[in-house]
């Protein structure tokens, strides 16, 4: 009795996991399918937002992420992708790398503002015809595609013209298919390409969005290529209520309100990979950081890659153009409106379709997409100061050396730039000016003045 028992239990068992894959969508498909998963863009980043919350970190996911507890924030994680134009062995390759840069966030930035709000239209029709109509004079059919095309026009003197102008278009076409208007009229149908039956199915679709963001930045980055290849980036970027706010502070600094933070005792630079060239080289964007005061700051990275190697002087130039990035990337995470469009037209069709007198089968998918995305920043009165700049040499990796460039803003920013401006007022100065003969060479390094500034 107890074996039959048992029996049943696992009859009844399997009867019910055969009952929910039965439910399961997809479950029927045919054996021999051999559908796999594969990597994809962006992948190591959703892994690595995995693997925080398997550490037991407050587990972030793309898009909204809710407070769970008193003191959190509002936070909207987004991933983008980006791809370098240059291989890793050309000299402008770290300028390709901070554009590909730049092209993933705009698409981080793209998905948040579609996730605030989007207007889409969306179009589909499918037309399903067949004509068995006696052929009729080629020299017809064209007159009456342009009618069509042009619409109905009362004055026929004004009708001849036009039909000049799209002739010149449209007998260069018709030539191309051997349609000669000289030709008899058989000649001409020979020419003319007569579709029996059609099914073509179109559809269309259009999205827009546009916000105003603030304290939207860089988390993480992650790069991936083979020697000698195309770099792709992926960025993890994320906005919160209270980079929002330390956005708002860098237009308009408050020292009464700007929120401290207890605990930390790292300056700026103690927490920056420069002694990392590998990280380092691999850090893009803008992210923020607390310095020893516990005061929220921000950090931006710049790339920029000399025109040629060698010349101290080229280098230079590249760093200022990394500076110029950097300041970039913070004036973007202050103060940005992002636009974003989609428009995507799609064409599916089969048929049959007579040509010289034969018949023939036809089928075509065709597709047009454009995409774009663009964000556009202003600051006035920008408080931005360079903390760390670092040359990293060509090696196996890039062939081309690169100059990274730290920019911060902080509070500390913001009080000694008030500091110079109450000195300047309070202060005035003499000067005088000598002039001395020296053409010797200069090498070597300044003297170390006063330091108690």
């Amino acid at each position: 009795m107890k074996i039959i028992t048992n029996l049943l239990s696992i009859f009844m068992v399997l009867f019910f996991i055969s009952s929910i894959k039965a439910e399961e969508p997809g479950i029927d498909v045919s054996e021999g399918d051999e559908a796999q998963f594969a990597a994809s863009p962006g992948d190591k980043a959703r892994e690595w937002l995995e693997e925080r919350c398997e550490a037991g970190k407050r587990c972030l996911v793309e898009g909204y992420n809710n407070p769970e507890k008193d003191g959190q924030s509002t936070v909207f994680v987004a991933i983008g992708i980006g791809y370098s134009s240059m291989s890793n062995t050309s000299q402008q390759i770290h300028n390709a790398r901070q554009n590909a840069f730049s092209k993933a966030m705009l698409n981080a930035k793209a998905e948040f503002v579609r996730a605030l709000g989007t207007e889409i239209t969306v179009s589909m029709q499918n037309v399903v015809s067949e004509n068995t109509m006696p052929d009729i004079d080629p020299t017809i059919m064209v007159e009456e595609a342009i009618k069509k095309t042009t619409g109905a026009v009362a004055d026929m003197s004004q009708f001849a013209k036009i039909k000049e102008l799209i002739n010149l278009k449209l007998n260069a076409q018709l030539k191309e298919n051997g349609y000669d208007e000289a030709a008899s009229v058989e000649e001409k149908k020979k020419a003319i390409i007569k579709v029996l039956e059609s099914d073509v199915f179109e559809s269309s679709m259009q999205q827009s969005a546009q916000s105003y963001l603030s304290g939207f930045q860089t988390w993480k980055t992650f790069e991936k290529g083979n020697a000698g290849d195309k770099n792709e980036i992926s960025v993890v970027a994320i906005w919160s209520d209270k980079l929002q706010e330390l956005a708002s502070h860098i237009k308009n600094y408050n020292p009464q309100t700007f929120p401290i933070k207890e605990g930390k005792t790292r300056t700026l630079k103690e927490q920056l990979p420069l002694n990392n060239a590998k990280v380092l080289r691999a850090t893009f964007g803008a992210r923020m950081y607390y310095n020893e005061k516990g005061e929220m700051s921000i950090v931006a990275f710049g790339h920029q890659a000399p025109i040629k190697e060698g010349k101290d002087r080229l280098f230079n130039n590249a760093c200022k153009k990394a500076r110029n990035q950097a300041n970039a990337q913070l004036t973007l995470f202050v103060n940005e409106s992002v636009y974003y469009s989609d428009t995507f037209i799609e064409k599916d069709a089969q048929g049959t379709q007579i040509v010289d007198g034969q018949e023939q089968e036809f089928a075509f998918q065709g597709q047009d997409w454009e995409e774009t995305i663009k964000a556009t920043g202003a600051l006035k009165g920008a408080k931005f100061s360079r903390i760390a700049q670092k040359k990293i040499p060509a090696d196996k990796t890039f062939g081309a050396s690169d100059c990274v460039v730290a920019v911060s803003w902080s509070p500390d920013n913001e009080r000694g730039a008030e500091a110079v401006k109450k000195a300047t007022k309070k202060t005035t100065s003499t000067s005088s000016t000598s002039t001395e003969n020296n053409d010797q060479k200069i090498s070597g390094e300044g003297a170390t003045g006063d330091d108690d500034f």
